[in-house]
């Protein structure tokens, strides 16, 4: 899935589910260049808008979702996606889902190393007007079993 600068195109072509699933898919290319803007561009605007990196805790809110998008993609340069393996997809009138694990390359900061990003992801979108925008996304680098005692929270532990 190689980079497409028709990410950068105005979203509101995604007049249905699955054209906004592959349009949110082909923004992913320039945000692994750190261009944030094309994936920043198909997130809701509406106060409930909910994002869940690996970089830190969910934000949530229009401009703390777009924050946090131009955070993450500014930490990465000279990648592209390498494809995305599709688990699930549901959609109805007015709102839809789809479970997927990305998979990408990069240059992290600091790092002249193109490394290998996996990534297990859950988009909700929901129709706004006449367009599909994504209302929340969480995405982790859980990839593999891992035991209970990894969601112990060390912090507060009693």
């Amino acid at each position: 899935m190689p980079n497409d600068p028709s990410a950068t195109q105005a979203i509101d072509t995604c007049q249905d589910f699955d054209s906004a699933v592959e349009g949110y898919r082909r923004a992913l290319g320039p945000f692994m260049t750190g261009d944030p803007t094309p994936a920043v561009r198909f997130f809701s605007s509406r106060s409930d808008v909910t994002l869940a990196n690996p970089l830190g805790p969910p934000r949530r809110g229009p401009a703390d979702v777009a924050e946090a998008i131009a955070l993450a993609a500014a930490q990465l340069s000279g990648g592209c996606m390498l494809g995305v393996e599709e688990l699930s997809r549901y959609s109805g009138p007015d709102l839809g889902y789809v479970v997927q694990i990305e998979r990408a390359q990069a240059r992290m900061s600091g790092s002249t190393d193109m490394n290998p990003i996996a990534l297990r992801v859950t988009m909700i979108f929901r129709r706004e007007g006449d367009v599909w925008k994504v209302a929340h996304r969480h995405a982790d680098p859980i990839m593999t079993p891992r035991s209970i005692a990894t969601v112990i929270d060390k912090k507060n532990r009693a």
